[in-house]
């Protein structure tokens, strides 16, 4: 098997909390033909300095994380790009399966990104969300893509800042690309931790929500909606865990409602 380059980009904007543990779990990767690419975003801690330790591809460029993607993959070299955030630390055989599994014919690969439950609780209901999404491409997005693929759909869209994965793998979807999923994961360390600033959150991606549904405006109903087919396909998921999956069903009522007034306010606010 081969052995191509894969360019590994990371935007960041002030990371210094979690960028070292990201960038080494990509240098202790198995699969070693990597190029890694720092993109930030003005920050005014020490996200370059640390940046600076692991690659001499560190740049900066703005306004927002899907541009600073964009930026990386014109500046990448390798056959294959792979979006990365900046408080993300990835299973050391996650580029080694990505590989295997792209060139079984694919030309994205999911890999899944799971909660960091010693966080919070809130993190741990999260997880029980988000488990449910792997190997479900309605809820799931390619990051690690052919680079000639990611260009011929023109990348992330810039206009977009929530929902901005979604779009991406409706595009290749609608493009009829063909995505697989690997099983090594990465772990996602910044999970929040208090409720309400977790709720504002969602109150403003709800806002940005909007110009999420224009361009994808089938896919939204299921995407964006609090009914969702995969929660009936785990149905017995709630059965075997009842304390977490009522948490999960109030967690997920104020967070459906932060986000829907998010996105009522940014409506009425349009028109």
């Amino acid at each position: 098997m081969s052995k191509p380059l894969v360019s590994v980009i990371v935007p960041t904007y002030n990371s210094t909390q979690f960028l070292d543990a990201c960038l080494k779990s990509i240098a202790d990767q198995t699969y070693k033909n990597i190029e890694l690419i720092v993109v930030d975003n003005n920050s005014k801690d020490d996200t370059k300095a640390i940046a600076k330790r692991y690659t001499d591809k560190v740049y900066n460029r703005g306004p927002e994380r899907s541009a600073q993607v964009n930026y990386g993959v014109e500046m990448a070299k390798g056959e294959y790009v792979y979006k990365v955030d900046s408080d993300f630390v990835l299973e050391s055989t996650v580029i080694d399966e990505c590989i295997s599994e792209i060139q079984k014919g694919f030309d994205a690969i999911v890999v899944h990104n799971s909660p960091d439950v010693s966080v919070s609780w809130i993190a741990k209901i999260r997880k029980f969300e988000v488990d449910m999404y792997k190997y479900d491409l309605t809820h799931s997005s390619a990051r690690f893509v052919k680079k000639d693929v990611y260009l011929a759909i023109g990348g992330f869209n810039s206009a977009i800042t929530a929902g901005e994965d979604y779009d991406f793998q409706n595009k290749l979807n609608r493009q009829g690309y063909k995505t697989g999923f690997i099983h090594a994961e990465a772990l996602h360390l910044g999970e929040p931790r208090k409720f309400w600033p977790h709720m504002r959150k969602y109150y403003e991606y709800g806002k940005d929500f909007v110009h999420y549904r224009d361009a994808n405006k089938e896919e939204s109903k299921e995407q964006l909606g609090i009914k969702r087919n995969v929660y009936l396909k785990n149905r017995s998921k709630f059965a075997r865990h009842p304390l977490i999956g009522v948490s999960f069903i109030i967690y997920n009522s104020f967070k459906f409602s932060a986000g829907g007034f998010g996105f009522l306010f940014a409506k009425l606010s349009h028109k």
